[in-house]
């Protein structure tokens, strides 16, 4: 059916061959069948030979279209017309995206499924500590180590709530330039409690107002994740000018927000390990840490198209840069 126009237009145009013919020597029947005879076997010819060259990619394509996978993409014959190679490179091309979405959605329920186990192995150990301690309620002090169980629980089920935020975010997430200078101190605004409390003194050096492209949302959750942490971390740390320097300026070509703390710092040996789930370190194991944060981090600057770095020195501090991209 698909040559039908072909032979539609041969059948007009022997029509107009014969008529032209009549016209110049009149009607001979003899010779009006031999022309139709030899156009016929022509035609057919041409139809045979075009059927035959294009065989192998409609049985490729028929069986295609009676199973569910793409392996017949391969069973395309490599020898056949310009049109097919570029029907054949269209749907490797598109095998080729859905293999690494499907991979993609893979390892991301993958992690999924490993962070939920082990969110819920948090949560029984924390419960079963709760039932110890309400055993042995002659201790005042177990009332404390409750309390703090039931700040573990609620720190994890944030993160938990955040996780489950990231996997959400869409690719055609709402981007628009952003103040840094602004909204890093509406972040270190929401914290001056912990800053005053702790004797935390934050510096801002900013060189003009620098605007990034970026999500508000999200760009707000890095820089509270990053400042909670040097927070947290330099608050315990016994000396006797703690601070926070946050610096915003332009690098080559890309706008740079540094976050730099004079902290414990990150162990050596823990650099390579800080942006994995649930990794806390040594460090982290003894001030309570969950280990979600800087990975939580990651994950967004990724999606974002941020860059992130990080740079630590055991008892020295930690410095934090988010990359912004022209």
């Amino acid at each position: 059916m698909d040559r039908l126009f072909y032979i539609l237009v041969y059948l007009l145009s022997i029509s107009l061959v014969v008529y032209i013919m009549g016209l110049g020597s009149g009607f001979n029947i003899r010779n009006i069948l031999y022309a139709l005879l030899i156009s016929g076997l022509l035609l057919l010819a041409f139809l045979s030979i075009d059927y035959l060259s294009k065989r192998k990619v409609y049985r490729a394509v028929n069986r295609g279209l009676e199973s569910d996978g793409f392996y017949y993409i391969s069973n395309m014959p490599a020898r056949t017309n310009r049109e097919h190679k570029a029907f054949k490179e269209l749907l490797s091309r598109a095998h080729r995206k859905y293999e690494y979405l499907l991979d993609k959605y893979r390892e991301e329920y993958k992690s999924y499924l490993d962070l939920k186990n082990k969110w819920i192995n948090n949560m029984n150990t924390s419960i079963a500590d709760i039932k110890l301690y309400l055993k042995n309620n002659g201790d005042t002090k177990n009332y404390e180590n409750i309390e703090e169980e039931i700040e573990k629980l609620s720190r994890s089920l944030e993160m938990d709530l955040c996780f489950l935020r990231i996997m959400g975010i869409k690719l055609d997430l709402q981007m628009e330039k952003i103040n840094v200078e602004d909204m890093v101190r509406e972040v270190i605004d929401e914290n001056k409690d912990a800053l005053v409390t702790n004797s935390i003194h934050p510096t801002i050096k900013s060189k003009g107002n620098l605007l990034v492209k970026s999500n508000k949302y999200w760009l707000k959750f890095i820089i509270s994740q990053v400042i909670s942490n040097s927070i947290k971390y330099t608050k315990i740390k016994d000396v006797e000018k703690k601070y926070i320097h946050i610096s915003i300026y332009r690098e080559e070509e890309r706008s740079v927000l540094s976050i730099e703390d004079n902290g414990i710092g990150i162990a050596n040996k823990d650099l390579d390990k800080v942006f994995n789930p649930f990794f806390t370190g040594e460090k982290g194991r003894d001030y309570k840490s969950i280990g979600m944060g800087l990975y939580l981090v990651r994950e967004v600057c990724d999606r974002l198209g941020h860059g992130l770095e990080l740079r630590s020195m055991e008892g020295i501090g930690t410095i934090v840069r988010i990359l912004f991209y022209d």
